[in-house]
């Protein structure tokens, strides 16, 4: 997924624009920044803080400071590299150039997060399990191997490195509610299982909801 696919239909800001129409674009959007464009190009990111601090907020957009704040990302580019950006500069949203440096639109936050949880099934059903390994150990063929023999389809694998230890924590996001024989195959094969989301847990809280609300009725 690129972020051209990503573009969402919000309007950009123009250096004539009064402080007070940011504002009113902002609110009525839900977000703290929005780009300055002029002659489709990318000015400038406006924060919300930025016109908030404007002795007269009818001046014109192009009588701010100009706080050299123009963080963007080409059109091409992986909607991971999008992700990053939005840690790094801790944005609400992300201007998309073309090569030439042309405006294209931005990638909203919202956005974002809905392609991140497309992009790792989190809309699909099915159960989670987590494991870690020494990052010498990890193997990600193995892994599918253990879950096909399982009848277990792999949706999504995601790993993170626990800088306490050094390990890989790998997330396996699966097809299937029922993981126990999957789990059970892990720990055959001396993996050490930090957690399972899966159908039987589900029913094991639902039952234990359901036993603390019949004591609580017969008191």
């Amino acid at each position: 997924m690129i972020a051209r696919e990503l573009i969402s239909s919000v309007p950009a800001l123009h250096p004539s624009d009064a402080g007070s129409k940011a504002l009113r674009l902002m609110n009525e959007y839900h977000l703290t920044q929005l780009p300055m464009v002029a002659d489709n190009k990318y000015l400038a990111l406006i924060a919300e803080d930025d016109i908030l601090d404007m002795e007269d907020p009818e001046t014109s957009l192009q009588s701010m400071e100009n706080n050299g704040n123009r963080p963007a990302i080409m059109e091409y580019a992986h909607f991971y590299e999008a992700l990053k950006l939005f840690h790094d500069f801790k944005l609400c949203v992300l201007p998309i150039v073309s090569r030439e440096g042309d405006y294209q639109g931005i990638i909203t936050k919202d956005t974002l997060l809905d392609a991140l949880a497309s992009f790792n099934a989190v809309k699909e059903p099915g159960g989670i399990l987590a494991f870690e390994v020494e990052p010498r150990d990890y193997a990600l063929s193995e892994i599918a191997r253990i879950a096909e023999s399982n009848d277990v389809t792999l949706l999504s694998v995601n790993t993170i490195t626990n800088p306490a230890t050094g390990k890989l924590e790998v997330v396996l996001k699966t097809n299937r509610l029922e993981l126990q024989g999957l789990v059970a195959t892990f720990e055959r094969f001396n993996y050490i299982i930090k957690y399972v989301y899966s159908e039987e847990q589900e029913e094991e809280l639902l039952k234990k909801n359901y036993d603390l609300l019949m004591n609580y009725i017969s008191m």
